[in-house]
Parts: structure tokens; sequence; C-alpha cells
């Protein structure tokens, strides 16, 4: 027994933390989870549903292949003095770390030889510092787990069959989160279908004085500023226009300030998958796998190394060790007027899991200096950039928190007729000192024109501009997840998981980076917020949940009262909703056959009815009024859903059926290349196929 045994979860992991712990140490990955609850054929039903029993105690069974790993990790462990659980640093990883060593105190192994160890960065000096505190496992942290998991069962085996069979569709996902992230989504979509746009008309003026030429937005007429006066009409706007093309002008006034802003602070695990998301375009799930990857280790060379601290964390807290590399950096770098110290505080509910912000593991290790390391070549030949870009978003974000503020210097110049009727303004902004935004370059302001004030000034033109008011924006996934965390739905850590669900079901399609809500997902939240408005597709109710787990994890609430409590409440509307589901199903034509947008003709192939143009990448689908009668007349695609052994699916075909144009369902509610592709594809089946 000379060695000792180190479990994680990973490989990748395991081969950083051999590399640190040397010879004594035999690192070895559990691969994930080795238990799950009980489902399937061989469930057992002893109590509301698969999984839990009447006790509303779990069942574990095995995961696929799991008797293989714990019989290796078993042989291991009986070589060794100390086994040491090294699992990721929070709720589900402590979960881990219990099933692991559980099962292998079922193979008598004894429970003195266990020790938990935890850290938040993969680096030799972090690794080493833990291991020398290792303790025991967090119960709680496990209650919690447990909670959630158990919860999620019994609503998820409860309602998924129960909605099936209420729309009339095989095998639906009702989850306890999803399900509320797509009543957001609906929500959102009803707001944008009872918008009504309204007509209104911009007047910008182009003013020169010394060859110099700028313009202005009309703003104030008669002293009533644009929000108290709106054009509405073209009428009204020419004849604006034509008085003030025979107005003479001259600079009523100009005045400055200086406004300071300052930077946000480090990532969250909620706030770097937005900011991935706005800013680099990947999605919630790619920016949580490659952010694995940066906490797991990369090679740089020498063997991997943790590039980043763990991202699953609600803290925006920065250790002091880290504090004093990025100051260094700073005033090494940039001077010691660009640095700026501020310590965050954590928001987080649930302190023993709010450890610290996402923050590179050594600030020295700039992007640039380890690009060549995190730049790949995919197996299709294409690069693979996505780990350099995330890890350039956190480290310019981490040292931007502790540098100076920036200092813009905001001038706005108003112009007005020579009897003061009209005025317009013209905005300028001119960065004076950059501070943080040293890290991120913005483009060149125009440049102010040199007049001052009281100076006539010659008017060159006035155009008008015809407008209509937008509805509300859709979400993006980056702020969907924005209100999801705002309402307490969820947690930051399970977003990704929730938003690839809800995408795999059909219950929305992102198109363009825009959310939009399938018919499936629209009749799910109806008949859901029928009968659980007040619970859980509340988002209060889910908020208390949440902070309920919290409580758990802390220790302040039985994992047994929190379960029985659910489910005294839950169970009587849940079986209210079961009469419904057998008495009064619902028609799902509306959802399993779709008249799209797509005009089905050889002559002009995927012509879009709702814009007369041809169908582009970009085209949301879920077209309903056609630009003109004649378009409406026109065959279109439809959308048919079904169901195969690789799951949910859908394919187009022409509505005519005579007609023997199919297509792949993406060329309609995809995204991408994919998506072009087989509009491209579709296009060609046309002018082949269509007998239109």
């Amino acid at each position: 027994m000379s060695k000792n045994l180190v479990i994680v979860e990973s490989p990748t992991k395991a081969r950083t933390l051999q590399r640190f712990l040397g010879k004594e140490y035999v690192v070895e990955a559990s691969i994930g989870h080795i238990n799950n609850l009980e489902s399937g054929y061989g469930a057992k039903y002893t109590g509301p549903v698969a999984g839990v029993d009447k006790d509303f105690e779990p069942i574990w069974g095995l995961e696929k292949g799991a008797t293989t790993r714990i019989n290796n990790l078993n042989k291991l462990a009986k070589n060794s003095e100390i086994i040491y659980l090294a699992a990721d640093p929070d709720r589900e990883g402590e979960g881990i770390a219990f099933h692991v060593a559980n099962a292998l105190i079922e193979k008598k192994q004894p429970k003195e030889k266990f020790k938990r160890v935890v850290f938040h960065e993969i680096t030799e000096k972090a690794v080493k510092e833990a291991f020398e505190k290792a303790g025991q496992l967090n119960m709680d942290l496990v209650d919690a787990h447990i909670s959630r998991r158990l919860v999620d069962r019994l609503v998820g085996f409860s309602l998924s069959g129960l909605t099936s069979s209420l729309l009339r569709l095989k095998r639906l996902s009702v989850g306890r989160v999803q399900s509320v992230a797509v009543s957001i989504i609906k929500d959102k979509e009803d707001e944008i279908q009872a918008f009504v746009p309204e007509e209104y008309w911009n007047i910008t003026g182009y003013f020169s004085k010394n060859n110099q030429t700028y313009e202005g937005k009309l703003f104030e007429i008669d002293g009533k500023s644009q929000k108290e006066i709106i054009i509405s009409n073209e009428s009204d706007a020419s004849n604006i226009q034509i008085e003030l093309e025979k107005q003479k002008y001259n600079v009523y006034s100009i005045k400055s300030n200086v406004r300071k802003t300052k930077p946000r602070a480090p990532f969250t695990t909620s706030s770097l998958q937005q900011d991935a998301s706005s800013r680099l375009r990947m999605s919630p799930s790619v920016t949580m796998s490659t952010a694995q990857q940066l906490f797991q280790g990369i090679n740089l060379g020498n063997g991997e190394e943790g590039l980043i601290t763990y991202m699953r964390t609600d803290s925006t807290a920065l250790s002091q060790d880290s504090l004093s590399q990025i100051k260094n950096f700073i005033t090494t770098s940039y001077g010691d007027i660009y640095h700026n110290e501020r310590k965050y505080k954590t928001t987080s509910a649930n302190a023993q899991e709010a450890h610290e912000a996402i923050r590179p593991t050594s600030i020295s290790r700039t992007p640039e200096s380890i690009k060549k390391y995190l730049i790949k070549t995919d197996k299709d030949g294409s690069t693979n950039d996505r780990q350099f870009k995330l890890y350039d978003l956190i480290w310019k974000r981490t040292v931007a928190s502790q540098m100076a503020e920036s200092q813009n210097k905001k001038t706005s110049i108003i112009t007005t007729s020579s009897d003061e009727k009209y005025k317009f303004k013209s905005d300028y902004d001119q960065l004076v000192f950059d501070g943080f935004k040293k890290l991120f370059p913005e483009k060149k302001a125009d440049d102010m024109p040199d007049i001052a004030e009281n100076e006539e000034i010659n008017v060159e033109s006035v155009k008008k501009e015809q407008k209509f008011t937008q509805h509300p924006p859709r979400y993006s996934e980056a702020s969907l997840i924005r209100t999801m965390e705002e309402l307490g739905v969820g947690r930051p850590s399970t977003y990704a998981s929730i938003l690839n669900t809800v995408k795999d079901k059909k219950y929305i399609w992102v198109i363009n980076r825009s959310i939009y809500l399938s018919p499936i997902g629209n009749a799910l939240v109806e008949e859901l917020n029928k009968h659980f408005s007040k619970s859980v597709m509340d988002y209060k109710f889910t908020e208390k949940m949440e902070n309920d787990l919290d409580l758990i994890s802390n220790g302040e609430l039985r994992r047994s009262e929190f379960v029985k409590s659910f489910w005294s409440n839950f169970e009587p509307i849940k079986n209210n909703y079961e009469k419904m589901a057998e008495d009064h199903p619902r028609n799902p034509s509306e959802y399993n056959f779709i008249r799209t947008n797509i005009i089905c003709s050889s002559k002009s192939p995927c012509i879009n009815s709702e814009t007369g143009k041809e169908f582009e990448e970009n085209d949301p689908p879920l077209g309903k009024k056609s630009i003109n009668s004649s378009l409406e007349k026109l065959p279109r695609m439809v959308w048919i859903r079904f169901r195969n052994n690789r799951g949910d699916g859908g394919f187009l075909a022409c509505e005519d059926r005579e007609c023997k144009v199919t297509a792949d369902e993406s060329a309609w509610a995809g995204f991408g290349r994919r998506r072009n592709r087989t509009i491209e594809a579709l296009k060609n089946s046309m002018k082949e196929k269509s007998i239109h």
C-alpha cells in the first residue's frame, strides 16, 4: 500500500493531476457519474415514480459501463492507503464523489480510507494545498444534489407521460426548469404577437461650416420634445421638411461633460455564457464544454495544466493572490495610473458554493503567449480557435476588472432655426482616457466640427425617413439566460443543458441568434399553465425551490422535509391534470403539420411568402401572412413532425400530395452552414421535381 488513489471524473483531469502529484499517487477517472435514479422497464415502482421509493428516498441504478469502472477502481483501492475523492467543487461533484465512495465501500473498502479534496483551479500550488487540507464529504451538498434529482424526477416522470397523452404525441419531455424556460419564451412571443406597429418619421438635417459637415436629428418643435410630438405620417413630415429647408440656422449651444465608466466584474458562470454568446457567438453548451477543457488542463508543451479556475460559480470575488498578480501585470505593462483595485462581493445565496469568479490561473500567461497551444485543427481541416477566444475573453475581463475607469467627453451640439422653432441635436463621444478600455479598443469616433456657439450655419439638406415602432426583441440565448437568472429560474450551471434540451425537443428554434417558439412549445406551455400556473410553472415557485436547495446545501433544511413538502402540494394538481389528459386530449394537427412560408415552385424556387424574395439563411420560420394575395394562393412546403429511434424529427414536403418535393427541416428552421446547404438542396429539388 505504497501509493494513494485519487479519483476524478475525467481522463484529462486525471492526467493533469498525475503530473502534479507524482509517483506516490495513482490518479484514475470514474468517467462522470456511476449512479442514476432507476428508470426503464426494469425499474422498481415502489413509490410515486420510478427511481423514488414510498418514503421519497432515491432508488439508484448503475450507469452503463459503471460496473467495469467500479471494479477497476476497486483493484487500485485495495493497494492504496488513502482514497482521495477529487471531483469538481460543487453539488454535482460532491454527488459523484459520494456515489464512488459508496460503491467502493460496498466492495469492502473501509470508510476511514476516504478523504475529500476540493480545489478551484488545477495548478500545482492549488492542488498540493488542497491535498494538505483534505477533509470529509460535505453531506449537505450531497443532499442538495439528491434533492434536485428527486424533485426533477417527480416532475419529469409525472408530467411527461401525461402531457404526451394530452397532446397526443409520443414521449414528450417535461422538466421542472426547462418547461418554465419555454414559458418565459412564450410570454415574449405573446408580447410580440400582441404588438401593433405604429408609423413615425425621423427628420435629419445636414449642416456645414468652413468646409466641415455634420448632421443632427430634429428633436424639438415649438419647445416640445420628440417624446411629446410624433410625426406620424408622410404629409406632416413633408410639410415640416419644406419649412426646414427655408430656414436659416445657428449654433444654439455646445455642452460637454466627462463621464466615467467602470469595468464590469469578473465572470460568473452566467455572465460568461452571456458574453460568449454575444461576443463570440458561442452557444452556452459550447461555452461550458470549452471552459471545462480550459479548467481541466491544456498541454502547453510540458504537460497539461489548468488555465482557468472552476467555471461553475456564482461569485465575482477574486483571491488576494490573484489580485496581487493582476496589479503587478497592470503596473508593469501599462503604468500605475491604469491600476485600480476593486474587491467584488458575491451576490450568491449559497456561500458554500460561491468560491471565486472565473479567472485565469496565471495572469502572466497572456492569451497571445499561449495562442499556438489553444488553436487546433478539426478532423475536417477547419481551424478551431474556440479555446483561444474564450481564454482571451476571460483573461481580459479579469484584468480589466482591476483597471482604472475610462473617461469619455460627451458633447451635445444644438443647432436651431433662427426663430428657435426647430432644434436639431448632434452627439459626439470622445475618449479622453482609455483606462480598462485599453484591452477593448474602440472604433475611432467621428470628429466634432470646429464651430462655436451663436455661429451661423449653412443647411445643406433636410431628409425625412419613414420608420415603424418595433416589437420587443426576441430572446437570444444570452438574453434568455440573463432573464432566467434575474427570475431565479434554475442555476447557471444548468442553463446550457436546459437550452440544449428545449432545442432538441423542437420546443424552440434558434434562427440568426433569435429564439422562436415552435407550435409544439406553445401547446406544451398552454396546457401546463392551465393547471400548474401557481406551482411548477410559476417563476416565484421555481425561485423558491432554488432557494430551498441552497438552504439544504447550507444545512438549514432537511432533504426529506423538502421533497415530501413538494410532493404533497404537487400531487393533487397532477391528479387533476391526469383526468384532463384522459378526457380532453388536444388535436395534434396544429403542431404536427405546419404550413411554412416557403413557396413550392419550379420557376422561382424557395420564395418566402412574407417577403416575395428568395428564402435566405436568416429568414425566420412560421410565416403567417403573405405579402400579397397572389402569393397566398401558391402551394407551400409543409413541416411534418415524426418520431423515430433517434428521437424527435421533422421534414418538409409540398402541401400538394401530387408534388414529390421534400427536404430536410433545417432548410426552414435550421441555422448556419447546414441551413445554407439544405436551402440550396431544396431549390434544386424544386427545379427538378416541383409540378408548380
